[in-house]
Order: structure tokens, then C-alpha cells, then sequence
């Protein structure tokens, strides 16, 4: 293994690789529809400096909170001036300091399995893509990580401080998500398998939980009321388990088996993963501790924490029947931390130092080709497990297509686009067509379709779009409609979406676009 005397110099290179792989060519990938309707919300916080948070929609408002200090420091001032690179990079810094949090075990973990840890959480597939994606997940992790080292810290040296940061950290937590309970749940199993099973004795005190809870309970009216703007909504986080009870055990589009998250790590079900293998054979090293923890054999504290918690956390997560790929994310800062262990300690105490060599080798080759087919070069196709009800890159065509008809025509006429889809399901059409004043959204064909230059409209719709330009349209409104494009886009693969310009406009823009030429 690597000698201590080069710690500085490798965990520089850990931070430089974990930045590359984290902040280069965030644009590629198309906006997600959640990461859209987020850019949405943090613009109204940058503009108004306020989160109106509903429990009934979407998550907490520390991820939009922590955009609006990235703002503030860019000096931008609402979502015109937002770039899918700006807001990537926020959540792609998160996933840094969650590197910068792992190092907190430093005394409980020897150096080179730090340094295999934290380098392998650098290339992970998982870590990466999520760090990529302006949604609340990476920053939940962070904040979970972030409550265990505290934790550790405050058992450790019993300074108040610590413990104060536990609480914050919880409080956090729950202003990120809703899922933080089943994180408090995979910590408490870890807790008490150490507490009955290991006889481990030394844990946080129920004084000292009282006292965590408090604090956790304070960070979390801070967020919520807007610090202290919104005194009536503070107690809003609460309200969110109704709504989120009701959405993972209902029947729906997210429901999935037990071996969903499985079928993840072991990409079998995709096409072209047979290379895919380096979180797989994480998982294997990662699993081949449970016979070590049901023995009596001694690990680190850490080490049996974080080994009881990711494995509960995993199981927890499979038994709720709604199901999302973000959510495997929790479950892998233990994972690489257990098995960077069990490489270094029990390879190489049996002297296999060149089998260990080879096998960090592979392993690591393994999860940078993962890591760059998932992020660079598959980082939209459904082919990669982490690409879940993605738009397809037929977006940019037809952003580049409305755009330069609205260059092009703006001058000459009124252009407009109306854009209809069942269940308000559009998105990311808000982000793309931000810049654009004359654009509409509905859940269905309103009677003045006919006054749009250019519609798009889901297919279920259709006919309904045909009766009402044709049979339902006052005199003179209506107006002959031809595709936009040769072949039908597909907003997500498998969902179609058409869109439709009027021959006159579009006679009026072959026109002006050949004058141009």
C-alpha cells in the first residue's frame, strides 16, 4: 500500500479526480424533468428570498437555500441567468464535501484504508452521476454522513460541539427530504446491533438524544419558516408524511420489486453492462463482511456501524414498494468505506500483496469505466440504470428549432408556442423555453389553440387538438396545421410528444429563412 509520508499529495489528487469527474460537461446530459422543476423553485427564491414550501410537492427547501447562496455568490438574480453548468455545480460541490466528511474517521481508520475509500467514493458511478444532478439527494447523504461523524466525533472526545453538529445535521436532514426518517431508522438498527449483539456500550445518551432532537428541531424551524419570515408554515415539514405515506404505498408508476436496487448494482437488466461491473463487485467485498460482523471477530466501531446501516438502509429502502434510483445512493459511502476496509485488512494480513495490488487496480479501472460510460457517454440513455424517466436528447432539437424560428419570425408576427401534455406532464419544456415570453403550459387542449404559431402536444391528446382547431374553433381561427419535424420526438423514451407550426407561419419562416440565406 501507499506510505503515509504522501498523505497530502493523494488526498490532493483524490479532490483534483473527484472535481474532474464531478464539473466537467455538466451541460451534456438534458435537463431532467425534477432538476427543471427545481431550477423553477430556486428562482423564486433568488427573486424573492423565500421558499414556499408545500408538503404535497416535491422536497424541503435546503437544496434551494443552498442554490441561493451559489447565486448570491455568481451574482445571479433569477433562472434567465441560470446554465445547467451553474446549477450542477452546486450539488457537484456538495458531492465534494462529502469526501471532505469521510476524512472525520481518520482516527478510527487506518490511512490507506482511508485513502482506498475516499478514492474509490472519487470515481464511484453513483456518487458522480447524482453529484451531477441538481435534485436533493446528494445533499441528504452528505447531511447522513455528516450526523454519523459527529456522532462518532462527540463519542470520541465528548465535546459539546459534536454533538451540537449531530443536531444540526439531523435538522438538516430534515430539510432536505422526506425519506430522513428511514435514514434515523437504518442508524438506530446499526445502534442497537451494536448495543445487543457486540455488547458495544459506549452510545449517545438518551439526555444527549434529547438534546440532538432539540437542536435538530431548532435548524429545522430556521429552514422552514424561512428564518423566521414564515412563522405559521415552520411546522410544515411535518405535514409531508402524509402525502409521501400515501405515494410509496400506493400502486404506481414508481412501484417496483424488492430486487429493484439489486438489479442496480448488478447492471444484468441493461444493455452493454457487462463491463459495468465495479459497484457489483463493490457490493460482493462490501457483503462478504456479514459472516465477519455475526462472528466475533474485532472491527472498528466504524467500520460495524457503517457495515449494520448500509446494509439496513439497503433492505429498508427494498421493502418500500416506491422505488428510485437516487435512493441507492444512501447506502454507498458505507459500502466503499466497509470495503476499502476489507481489502486493506484482510488481503492484505494475509500477505497478499500483490494479489491486493492487482485487485485495487481492477477494481479501480473497473469504476472509472463505469463511472465515465455512465456520466459522459451513456449519461442519457436508458441503457444506464441511473437514467430514470429521463428526457431524451431530442429536447436540444427541438430547443434549437424554436429558438431560431423565434429568431427568425419574433419581428414579423406574434410567435407563440402552446405546449400540452395530461397530468401537467411537459417537463423540461419550462427550462428550455425560459427566455421566451409567448409560451403556454396545460393539462389539456384549451379552446385558443388556435391562435398559437407552434403547438406541442402529448399523444393522448391529439384528437383532441384535431376537434378543437377544426370543429370547435370560432370562424376564421382556425388554420392548417403541418408536423414541425420529419419524425416524431420522444419527450422520455417510450413518451411522445408531437409538435405542429401552421402553414402560413411556417411559409413565412422558409421565406424570411431563405431571404437570410
Amino acid at each position: 500500500m501507499i506510505s503515509d509520508r504522501y498523505g497530502t499529495t493523494i488526498v490532493l489528487s483524490i479532490f483534483i479526480i473527484a472535481g474532474f469527474f464531478r464539473f466537467t460537461d455538466l451541460s451534456s446530459r438534458p435537463m431532467h424533468g425534477d432538476e427543471a422543476i427545481n431550477a423553477v423553485k430556486l428562482s423564486g427564491v433568488v427573486e424573492t428570498g423565500q421558499f414556499d414550501y408545500k408538503p404535497t410537492q416535491h422536497h424541503g427547501p435546503l437544496l434551494y437555500f443552498t442554490g441561493y447562496l451559489f447565486s448570491a455568490f455568481h451574482g445571479l438574480d433569477g433562472i434567465q441567468d441560470f446554465s445547467e453548468e451553474f446549477l450542477r455545480s452546486v450539488t457537484g460541490f456538495v458531492g465534494i464535501l462529502l469526501l471532505w466528511i469521510g476524512f472525520t474517521f481518520k482516527k478510527s481508520l487506518q490511512n490507506n484504508v482511508l485513502y482506498l475509500a475516499f478514492g474509490l467514493m472519487a470515481i464511484s458511478p453513483s456518487l458522480v452521476f447524482y453529484s451531477r444532478f441538481f435534485i436533493h439527494e446528494i445533499i441528504i447523504v452528505f447531511f447522513s454522513l455528516g450526523m454519523i461523524a459527529s456522532g462518532y466525533q462527540y463519542l470520541k472526545t465528548e465535546k459539546s460541539l459534536w454533538l451540537a453538529l449531530t443536531g444540526v445535521a439531523l435538522g438538516c436532514m430534515i430539510s432536505t427530504k422526506e425519506t430522513w426518517p428511514l435514514f434515523l431508522i437504518a442508524m438506530g438498527s446499526s445502534a442497537a446491533i451494536l448495543y445487543f449483539h457486540k455488547g458495544v456500550k459506549r452510545l449517545i445518551s438518551l439526555k444527549h438524544g434529547i438534546t440532538i432532537a432539540g437542536i435538530a428541531v431548532a435548524t429545522t424551524f430556521l429552514f422552514y419558516s424561512d428564518f423566521f419570515r414564515d412563522i405559521n408554515n415552520s411546522t410544515d415539514a411535518f405535514l409531508a408524511f402524509k402525502p409521501y405515506l400515501e405515494r410509496v404505498s400506493s400502486e404506481g408508476i414508481h412501484n417496483h420489486p424488492w430486487y429493484f436496487y439489486l438489479n442496480i448494482i448488478f447492471p444484468l437488466g441493461h444493455s452493454g453492462s457487462w463491463l459495468h461491473l465495479g459497484e457489483g463487485l463493490l457490493f460482493l467485498v462490501f457483503i462478504f463482511n456479514l459472516p465477519l460482523m455475526l462472528r466475533s471477530e474485532k472491527q472498528p466501531i466504524t467500520i460495524q456501524f457503517l457495515f449494520w446501516y448500509s446494509l439496513v438502509l439497503l433492505f429498508v429502502f427494498s421493502a418500500i414498494p416506491y422505488k428510485t434510483p437516487w435512493n441507492i445512493l444512501g447506502i454507498m459511502p458505507g459500502m466503499i468505506i466497509v470495503s476499502a476496509n476489507t481489502i486493506v485488512n484482510q488481503v492484505y494480513k494475509l500477505n497478499q500483496k500483490i494479489l491486493g495490488n492487482i485487485f485495487i487496480v481492477l477494481l479501480g479501472g473497473l469504476l472509472m469505466l463505469q463511472s465515465y460510460s455512465y456520466n459522459f457517454k451513456n449519461e442519457a440513455n436508458p441503457a444506464n440504470p441511473y437514467v430514470y424517466a429521463h428526457p431524451t436528447k431530442d429536447i436540444f432539437t427541438i430547443e434549437t428549432k424554436i429558438h431560431d424560428m423565434a429568431n427568425v419570425l419574433t419581428n414579423e408576427i406574434d410567435f407563440s408556442v402552446f405546449v400540452m401534455a395530461t397530468g401537467d406532464d411537459y417537463w423540461p419544456f419550462p427550462w428550455y423555453l425560459r427566455d421566451m415570453d409567448n409560451v403556454g403550459y396545460w393539462n389539456h387542449v384549451p379552446l385558443d389553440v388556435g391562435s398559437a404559431s407552434v403547438v406541442f402536444v402529448s399523444s393522448d391528446l391529439t384528437d383532441n387538438l384535431v376537434k378543437t382547431i377544426y370543429e370547435k374553433a370560432e370562424p376564421g381561427m382556425s388554420s392548417l396545421l403541418i408536423p414541425l419535424f420529419d419524425e416524431m420526438m420522444e419527450l422520455r423514451p417510450g413518451v411522445e410528444i408531437s409538435g405542429y407550426i401552421k402553414k402560413d407561419v411556417y411559409d413565412l419562416y422558409e421565406r424570411l429563412s431563405s431571404h437570410d440565406g
